[in-house]
C-alpha cells in the first residue's frame, strides 16, 4: 500500500556556484519510457506557460517569488514536535594523484582530493563537482538553456563563462535560505501523471498550493533502481506545476518520468527555463539501462 506524507520542509542553502552542462542530441533511436507529449507541444508550454517577465526582468528567484511571508508562516505552524532529522550523506570520493593543477571538469560528478607536499609540508585542495551521477545537488537557475536562453530571457553565452561561472541566476541569489511547506510524495516506481495527483489530494484530503515545494520518493530501501525515465515526473505534468505555482521541485531520482523524442531532459528544461524553478536533483540511476541524460 501507498504511503503518502505531507511534510514540512525548511531548506537553508549554502552560497555554492553551479557548474553548467552543454548537452547533446538526442539518441537516434526512440528513447525508453516514451511520453505522449510531443517535442511541438513541449515548445508551446515553454512559450504558453513562461513565468518570463512576470517578476521583472531583472528577477533572479524565479518561482521562489511564490514564497511569501504567509506561506512561511503557513510552514512554520505545521511543525509539531521540533525534531531536526539532517538530509546530509557520505559523499563518494575520487583519487585526484599529487598534481594540484587545475583539471577538466568530471561531469560524473564527485569528490576529489588533491594533496601536494612541500618539504616538511602537506597542502590539500577539495573539488566538489556536484552534477551529474555522484552527490545529490541544487539546480540553480543557470543551469539549463534552452534554444540559448536562460529564464527570463537571458543569454546563456552572455551569463555562463568557464573563467566566471554565473554572472546572474547562480544560486548566491538564494543566500538568505529558502523555508516554505514541503509536500511529499511517497509514490513508488511511478511516472507521476496528473491522474496520480488528484488521487493524491482526493485521498489525504490536501491539496498541492503555491509556493509549496513538492517533492517525490518514488524508490524503498533495498529495491533496484529503475531506468532512467521510469520513475519522476511525467512531461504531462507540465501544465499542473504552472497552474499550482509550486515553488520548488525534488525527487530521489532525477526528476525526469519520461522522454520526448527531440528533447533532451524535458523536465529539468522546463521547470529551470520557462518557470524559473529550482530543482533539488538526485544522481541518476547507474546499472544496466541505468545510464541517461546527465543533469
Amino acid at each position: 500500500m501507498k504511503r503518502i506524507h505531507a511534510v514540512v520542509t525548511m531548506v537553508s542553502l549554502a552560497l555554492l556556484w553551479t557548474a553548467w552542462i552543454t548537452y547533446g542530441q538526442p539518441p537516434a533511436d526512440p528513447p525508453a519510457n516514451l511520453s505522449s507529449v510531443t517535442k511541438e507541444q513541449f515548445a508551446r508550454w515553454m512559450t504558453e506557460l513562461s513565468n518570463w517577465g512576470r517578476w521583472g526582468k531583472d528577477d533572479e528567484l524565479g518561482a521562489l517569488n511564490l514564497i511569501t511571508a504567509a506561506k512561511r508562516r503557513q510552514a512554520a505552524a505545521l511543525v509539531k514536535t521540533g525534531t531536526i532529522v539532517s538530509l546530509s550523506r557520505d559523499i563518494p570520493r575520487q583519487k585526484g594523484g599529487n598534481s594540484p593543477q587545475t583539471r577538466p571538469i568530471n561531469t560524473g560528478g564527485a569528490l576529489v582530493n588533491l594533496f601536494l607536499i612541500q618539504g616538511d609540508f602537506l597542502f590539500e585542495r577539495q573539488e566538489i563537482e556536484y552534477h551529474g551521477g555522484a552527490l545529490s545537488h541544487f539546480d540553480a537557475l543557470c543551469h539549463v538553456s534552452y534554444n540559448g536562453k536562460l529564464y527570463n530571457g537571458l543569454n546563456f553565452k552572455e551569463v555562463v563563462t568557464p573563467e566566471g561561472g554565473c554572472s546572474k541566476l547562480a544560486v548566491t541569489a538564494l543566500k538568505d535560505g529558502i523555508v516554505t511547506r514541503g509536500i511529499l510524495l511517497d509514490i513508488p516506481g511511478t511516472r507521476v501523471r496528473r491522474e496520480d495527483i488528484d488521487a493524491w489530494e482526493k485521498r489525504t484530503g490536501l491539496k498541492i498550493s503555491s509556493g509549496d515545494a513538492l517533492l517525490l520518493r518514488t524508490r524503498r530501501s533495498g529495491t533496484s533502481s529503475t531506468a532512467f525515465g521510469g520513475a519522476g515526473y511525467e512531461p504531462s505534468l507540465i501544465p499542473f506545476l504552472k497552474e499550482r505555482d509550486i515553488a520548488l521541485l525534488g525527487a530521489d531520482v532525477p526528476q525526469e518520468g519520461g522522454n520526448i523524442v527531440g528533447v533532451n531532459i524535458p523536465i529539468h528544461t522546463f521547470t529551470i527555463v520557462a518557470l524559473g524553478m529550482n530543482l533539488l536533483d538526485k544522481p541518476r540511476p547507474r546499472g544496466p539501462r541505468g545510464d541517461g541524460p546527465r543533469s
